[in-house]
């Protein structure tokens, strides 16, 4: 008998620890995920995060914006990972505050065929509410000019003019096969074009950027007088060439 009551005693105890077990194992397996109001009232969370603890058997707990959490879903167009958008065009991004394999596992199944599908599964017997597919973001740089124009436009004439037709000073002037300044103005890209004129072709042969390139060997006769020039110097000649009209160059040409 009293073996009996041991047995069963040892029984019991084992299956405290084995809930006891579980229950730190589904604690581990517990993540919080803070969200916008819409998100909670609409009943959007409420459809996906169970698909995800039937996958991955971790509960994700939606709180408050505001709330503390290893993750966050926010209308933002500067911080973590695009995963959805509502019809309207306002993007959702995940922002992983507490990096780590639960997470990493949310991420990652957001923006998985699976996840993809319970997003856009809302609501059920209705149009999506949201979509998976995010139009691609163009980022358009602003650069601002400093350069002293009147200084660039004399650099321009005197370094420049000698291959080149910088403006009305110098029209008959320059080399019939290089283009005029009006000409490379109206290129898409003309600010890196000048920028960085130095580096290309012909130019690294006789021109020296003080501070940046090598200086001129002495020893090795070019075939024009040497450019030497500083980068301010260059920048304003930027500053110049943003005064010129562009050239306009008709369509492109089409061949068949």
């Amino acid at each position: 008998m009293n073996k009996t009551m041991t047995e069963v005693a040892l029984l019991h105890l084992l299956f405290v620890c084995v809930l006891c077990l579980g229950a730190t194992r589904a604690g581990a397996q517990e993540l919080r995920l803070a969200a916008p109001a819409e998100l909670a009232d609409s009943g959007f969370l409420k459809h996906i995060l169970p698909r995800f603890k039937f996958k991955h058997r971790i509960v994700v707990e939606p709180v408050g914006p505001q709330d503390s959490a290893e993750m966050a879903l926010v209308a933002d167009a500067t911080h973590g990972t695009p995963v959805f958008a509502r019809d309207d065009g306002q993007e959702y991004r995940l922002v992983i505050a507490a990096p780590g394999q639960g997470p990493d596992m949310f991420l990652d199944w957001l923006t998985s065929t699976p996840g993809k599908s319970a997003i856009t599964s809302f609501p059920r017997g209705g149009p999506p509410a949201f979509i998976t597919e995010l139009p691609e973001r163009v980022v358009v740089e602003t650069v601002e000019i400093t350069g002293d124009v009147v200084l660039g436009s004399r650099l321009a004439l005197a370094h420049c003019g000698r291959c080149h037709v910088v403006d009305k000073r110098n029209r008959m002037g320059g080399i019939g096969s290089t283009p005029s300044f009006a000409a490379m103005r109206a290129r898409p890209h003309w600010i890196d074009l000048f920028s960085a004129y130095w580096s290309q072709n012909p130019h690294p042969s006789f021109t020296e950027v003080i501070g940046v390139t090598d200086p001129f060997d002495e020893t090795n006769v070019t075939h024009i007088a040497p450019v030497r020039i500083t980068l301010d110097e260059i920048d304003a000649i930027v500053a110049f060439v943003e005064t010129l009209k562009p050239l306009d160059l008709g369509r492109p040409v089409k061949s068949n």
